[in-house]
């Protein structure tokens, strides 16, 4: 049986670079792998994943049809694995949608995203997926800031940490990974 996967980090945790690395060990296989993105992230380019490191992965766009498109695709020819970026910016009845292709097609679905916003919110793919992801694993990086495991995500606003604004902001430069403690005392600051 296929399952449904969620892995997750911070920023900087290395998630597009495992993506690429996971789709890139199925295809030297031989195995046809799928490789789609959330529309909401466009900084890497139109339907593009890209590392920080510079790796690229063309990919499509979750629709509100992936389920159907990714069947018809299986019949055609037999996909053996899907991959998907930020994954966070799914919507519930995307990720109920991935999770029908586990279930019904025997497809593994491995999604790769942020668990919470700068504020230290659940975004609301990343909920529905700790939710029904039938295995769960923590991409790790350090803190910004000290040595510490890295758990949240802090917005900078000219080098200044702020904890308003929308919870979607797309950009790179504008957040670092930090611990709970450098969070806290970094917003004390502000």
């Amino acid at each position: 049986m296929a399952k449904l996967y969620y892995r997750y980090g911070t920023m900087q945790s290395n998630k597009s670079n495992q993506i690429i690395t996971t789709h890139h060990q199925y295809t030297t296989q031989g195995k046809r792998c799928l490789a789609y993105s959330s529309r909401v992230d466009t900084r890497s380019g139109y339907k593009m994943i890209k590392s920080r490191i510079g790796l690229e992965l063309m990919c499509e766009y979750i629709t509100d049809n992936i389920y159907d498109e990714v069947h018809k695709t299986h019949m055609e020819e037999e996909v053996h694995a899907i991959v998907v970026d930020e994954a966070q910016f799914l919507s519930k009845n995307d990720v109920m949608r991935l999770s029908d292709i586990a279930d019904y097609l025997d497809i593994p679905v491995i999604c790769f995203g942020l668990k919470t916003d700068f504020r230290n919110q659940l975004f609301e793919g990343s909920r529905t997926l700790l939710e029904l992801s039938d295995a769960v694993d923590e991409l790790k990086t350090i803190c910004q800031y000290c040595n510490k495991k890295a758990t949240l995500n802090m917005r900078l606003l000219d080098d200044r940490p702020v904890n308003v604004g929308e919870s979607i902001l797309i950009g790179d430069e504008e957040y670092v990974p930090v611990c709970r403690k450098c969070y806290k005392e970094r917003l004390e600051l502000v």
